[in-house]
């Protein structure tokens, strides 16, 4: 019953998203390609987001009025974004708005951010606020940044080889075959079918370039509309780092909340904009609706297939203990590990397999230059 709940939601929010969206422009006729590509406000990095939080904490904390701050803070900024945000920010706050009217109107501030900042001021704890979002961000980047280096060296390998295997393809092979052409020596099959996709590749090139781009911006496109978005969001969670990515950022999100003295049922709407994934912020609603109803945060994540089934036991110990949020404070702490010892299996095992592919790869193209070589020899 709870899994028909839980599609007849989806159905019903895809409906509702569809009724906001319908409208002329959405067809790819009428629109720029600026729109196709826009994709709202440049979103300041985790990092910056950690400093700019830091900061304003300590000076919150020793007494220095958010007007007074702001200024401060703006000349030890360095990020493009944050730097470009800044002068807007500190005007806003000088004309007598709130801080988190400010954030929100700025446009580049995460909701999370945003809506922790309302309940800073709304209980008089914006020092505490600012520091416990600086750490939540400083998780997160280095989190990120962890995940790119674990992915530099296979990318750097990938294209390097590959530019290896395409310049003997498209312009040592076809010079080489050239000498042997005047031999009447019969090239190997494995050669003369490299040649024809040299042929190819030099022959249809402008074509070959012109349908890549078509094909990203196809892409870009698809993406960005409501059924493509839940397409994808769909097919992201299908993978397993991914999803430990989710229940990460879900856990971090809910156990900072609690911590604020909110309730799960305050903290999951936010959830969803914090996981960065359509589907998971569509089922955030959901399990927002059922906390509203009086059922129980583990009963109500149960029923997600992407759920890791640690957080929801652990839920259902805290939820019965009266500790929530230790326990999803603890959770957060076990999944970060787990999550980062997987990024670091997932780079080992990625590495070798891309070498042999790849490796395999160029020995195809290194045999098919080779192999003519011996064949004039053996007709000598």
């Amino acid at each position: 019953m709870q899994l028909m709940h839980i599609k007849g939601y989806r159905m019903l929010a895809s409906q509702t998203a569809r009724a906001k969206n319908d409208a002329p422009s959405l067809s790819i006729w009428h629109r720029n390609v600026g729109d196709i590509f826009a994709h709202g406000g440049a979103k300041i990095p985790a990092r910056e987001l950690a400093v700019f939080n830091k900061q304003l904490a300590f000076l919150l904390a020793a007494g220095v009025t958010i007007k007074e701050a702001l200024p401060i803070i703006q000349t030890q900024i360095k990020g493009r974004q944050l730097s470009q945000a800044m002068p807007n920010l500190h005007k806003s706050v000088m004309q007598g708005e709130s801080f988190s009217a400010a954030l929100k109107a700025a446009g580049c501030f995460p909701v999370f951010m945003h809506s922790f900042v309302v309940i800073g001021e709304k209980t008089a704890r914006l020092p505490q606020v600012c520091a416990q979002l600086a750490d939540y961000y400083e998780g997160q980047a280095q989190t990120e940044s962890e995940l790119i280096a674990a992915l530099i060296y296979p990318a750097a390998v990938t294209a390097m080889m590959l530019s290896v295997i395409v310049m003997a393809i498209v312009f040592v092979l076809p010079g080489y075959a050239e000498v042997f052409a005047n031999t009447g020596v019969a090239l190997p099959a494995l050669t003369r079918g490299l040649l024809a996709v040299s042929a190819f590749l030099t022959g249809n090139a402008a074509w070959l370039g012109l349908g890549l781009l078509v094909c990203i911006a196809s892409f870009i496109y698809v993406a960005r509309t409501e059924q493509g978005s839940l397409l994808f969001s769909a097919l992201q969670l299908r993978f397993g780092l991914y999803r430990q990515r989710v229940n990460l950022r879900l856990v971090q999100s809910v156990a900072l909340m609690l911590d604020a003295g909110q309730s799960v049922s305050n903290a999951i709407p936010l959830c969803g904009d914090v996981a960065g994934n359509k589907r998971v912020k569509q089922d955030m609603q959901y399990i927002h609706a059922e906390l509203t109803a009086g059922r129980a945060f583990w009963t109500s994540i149960a029923n997600l297939p992407y759920i890791d089934p640690l957080l929801i036991g652990l839920a259902r110990v805290g939820e019965e203990a009266g500790a929530l949020s230790q326990t999803m404070a603890q959770c957060s702490n076990y999944f970060m590990q787990n999550y980062r010892h997987s990024m670091k299996q997932a780079n080992k095992l990625v590495e070798p397999i891309i070498t042999l592919v790849l490796g395999i790869l160029l020995a195809l193209v290194m045999l098919a230059i080779v192999l003519p070589t011996f064949e004039m020899a053996t007709a000598v």
